[in-house]
């Protein structure tokens, strides 16, 4: 359950961790309408993109019709749709696979593919629950690489993660939960500095320093 906080997402990429059971699926879900607060409210500017955490390949589709498919699902016609998963897959590196079954992607690939099927309703904003959960170091990084070109080309961006990894680059802003509540919002460096201090902010900077 979150606490009472105000949060405004802006332009800066933006890396939301904290330790399991912290709130960050939750906030997401509310940040993209899957639930609705119990108490406040939650204001939305622009269109948001979502990928979960883990992306299911469709049985029988290939990688740009499941693509094409999420477009569709998010209110654009067929043959908007058709574009829309064309850029999707380029901006994730995935052209070349785009008529491969869905199914027989790999890790990587696959949340690849997630982040496209996010990008193919043309958001502002992307969602993004832990991109690079359980994957390799070659295939955490293709994916970092994508956020990386992302926040280049201006797409807003707020990702969960509970690695080191996504602690860095592209990432300017880094949101702390525990329990629920909002403990730190600020640079990847001010976290950082509060290292040797205690508490849990304190803790995951060290923790995620010496991963």
């Amino acid at each position: 359950m979150l606490k009472s906080f105000s949060l405004a997402l802006d332009a800066r990429p933006t890396v939301l961790i904290g330790p399991n059971g912290a709130g960050k699926s939750t906030l997401m879900r509310l940040l993209t309408g899957q639930l609705k607060p119990s108490s406040g409210s939650v204001t939305r500017k622009g269109r948001l993109g979502w990928a979960a955490q883990h992306t299911v390949a469709l049985p029988g589709f290939t990688v740009a019709e499941q693509v094409q498919y999420a477009s569709w699902l998010a209110g654009l016609g067929r043959a908007e749709a058709v574009d829309e998963a064309t850029r999707a897959l380029g901006k994730t590196h995935l052209t070349d696979l785009a008529d491969r079954p869905a199914t027989q992607l790999s890790g990587g690939e696959r949340a690849r593919m997630g982040i496209s099927c996010a990008l193919a309703s043309a958001p502002d904003f992307l969602v993004l629950d832990e991109p690079t959960a359980a994957l390799d170091p070659l295939a955490r990084r293709s994916v970092t690489a994508v956020l990386q070109g992302l926040a280049d080309q201006g797409i807003g961006l707020l990702v969960s993660s509970h690695t080191a990894t996504n602690v860095g680059p592209p990432f300017e802003r880094l949101l702390v939960l525990h329990h629920g509540r909002l403990e730190f919002d600020g640079s990847v460096e001010e976290f950082f500095r509060l290292r040797h201090g205690s508490g849990v902010v304190a803790d995951l900077a060290q923790a995620l320093h010496d991963d």
